[in-house]
C-alpha cells in the first residue's frame, strides 16, 4: 500500500531546468549536458560544485553568482546566468495535471510531501518562490535542501523526510525529472518514477502504482 507521495519541484510542477539550459545552449552551438554540469555541477553527485553548495545553503545566490558566471564565460559566449534563467519559463506543457494529481491523491488519504533540490533566495522572493506553483496547502512535509542542510541525490535527505512522514520506504513513492534522483530514491526501497518533459505519463504511471498496491 502506498501511503506517501514525495514530489521534486522544478522539471515537475514547472518546466525542467535541463530542457531550459539545453534549448540556449544549442541556439550558441554549445553542448548542453556540458553547460548544465558548468551551471548546476555533475547532478548525479552531491560534491562541492558551487551550485552544490548553494543548494545546501552553505552559501550565498550573491556569493555563488561571480562563479557560476565564470564557468559559462569559459564557454567563449556572451551569456549570462540570467540568460538561462529566463528561460525556465519557456514549457510547452500543460503542468496542472500534476497539481490535479496531488490534490486527487490528497483527497484517498495518501501524505503529499517535497523534496526539493532548491535555493533558499527562490523560497523567499516576492511573488512567493517556487512555493506558488504548488498546493502547498496539502504537503504534510517540506523538505527544501538550502533549510535542511543536504541535497538529492544524498540518501540522507529522502531518509529525513521518510521520517518526518513516518513512512516506511517501501510504502511511498518518488518523483523527480532526474534520473539519478530517482535513483537514489529507489535504491533505498522507495518506488521511483521519472517525469519527463510532458508529465503526463508520469502521473498515469503513479496513479496505476497506487491503485496496484491499494
Amino acid at each position: 500500500m502506498i501511503e506517501a507521495v514525495c514530489w521534486d519541484v522544478g522539471g515537475v510542477f514547472s518546466g525542467r531546468p535541463l530542457d531550459a539550459v539545453g534549448g540556449l545552449a544549442t541556439e550558441h552551438g554549445l553542448d548542453p549536458d556540458e553547460v548544465f554540469s558548468a551551471i548546476f555541477g555533475p547532478y548525479h553527485l552531491d560534491g562541492d560544485h558551487t551550485w552544490h553548495r548553494l543548494e545546501r545553503g552553505q552559501i550565498t545566490l550573491k556569493e555563488a553568482w561571480a562563479d557560476v558566471e565564470a564557468a559559462i564565460g569559459a564557454f567563449g559566449v556572451e551569456l549570462t546566468l540570467r540568460d538561462f534563467f529566463s528561460q525556465f519559463g519557456n514549457d510547452p506543457a500543460d503542468r496542472s495535471v500534476v497539481s490535479d494529481t496531488v490534490r486527487d491523491l490528497h483527497g484517498r488519504g495518501i501524505a503529499q510531501a517535497i523534496i526539493t533540490n532548491n535555493v533558499k533566495e527562490f523560497s523567499e522572493s516576492e511573488n512567493g518562490g517556487w512555493r506558488s506553483i504548488v498546493p502547498m496547502d496539502v504537503m504534510s512535509v517540506v523538505t527544501d535542501s538550502s533549510a535542511v542542510g543536504m541535497r538529492k541525490p544524498d540518501p540522507a535527505i529522502y531518509l529525513h523526510t521518510l521520517a518526518e512522514l513516518d513512512v516506511a520506504a517501501e510504502r511511498a513513492v518518488f518523483l523527480d525529472d532526474m534520473d539519478a534522483n530517482v535513483q537514489a530514491a529507489r535504491d533505498l526501497g522507495m518506488h521511483g518514477i521519472v517525469v519527463g518533459g510532458d508529465p503526463a505519463p508520469a502521473m498515469t504511471e503513479l496513479v496505476a502504482l497506487v491503485d496496484q498496491l491499494s
